[in-house]
């Protein structure tokens, strides 16, 4: 009875990693996702490291000549948007909660012109290793995170900060320095 109970379970688990190489450029081992994932389109450059849990609802969006690359041991928790027009680098056990929106490119604004056609700004996002990036945090073009470090719940992260800091605030800030112990 327990085996058909769990066969729904099995049957996804083996449709996923068949349909897997289709959106996922390098899936480590003993990795984990959860439930539906959302891609712009298939053949997307993206890599997930060893032993990675990627939660349910994620936006994939990631440009030709692109790449996203997760570390091991890490986390992205559910409903978080990821899209890459350069490239996004997610270090080793770096935890990100629910809702966060990272995006390495954001929209030009000309007042003379209408919103539309405008086109777009990017440059490469990095998150280093040992990160806790808190929930709803807004992290833009050009962002880099170095290792260590805390971003407070709704931030608004553009810009580089120093290793071992607690961010916070829209725009975001140092608040302190952590103890690197």
């Amino acid at each position: 009875m327990n085996a058909l109970l769990n066969l729904p379970h099995r049957v996804r688990a083996l449709w996923f990693q068949i349909l897997c190489p289709l959106w996922f450029r390098e899936l480590g081992s003993d990795c984990l996702i959860f439930g539906r994932q959302h891609f712009r389109r298939p053949l997307m450059a993206i890599s997930i490291g060893r032993r990675a849990m990627i939660g349910r609802d994620i936006f994939w969006q990631v440009a030709r000549g692109a790449k996203v690359v997760i570390g091991d041991d890490g986390s992205i928790n559910s409903n978080c948007v990821i899209v890459a027009s350069t490239g996004i680098r997610i270090g080793d056990n770096v935890a990100i909660a629910e809702f966060v929106s990272i995006r390495d490119q954001e929209h030009r604004f000309r007042p003379s012109t209408g919103v539309r056609g405008q086109g777009f700004d990017s440059a490469p996002i990095i998150i280093e290793d040992n990160c806790w990036i808190g929930r709803g945090v807004y992290i833009g073009p050009g962002s880099v995170i170095r290792r260590g470090s805390i971003v407070a719940a709704n931030s608004v992260v553009k810009g580089e900060f120093p290793p071992n800091s607690l961010i916070a605030g829209a725009p975001a800030r140092v608040k302190k320095e952590l103890a690197d112990e």
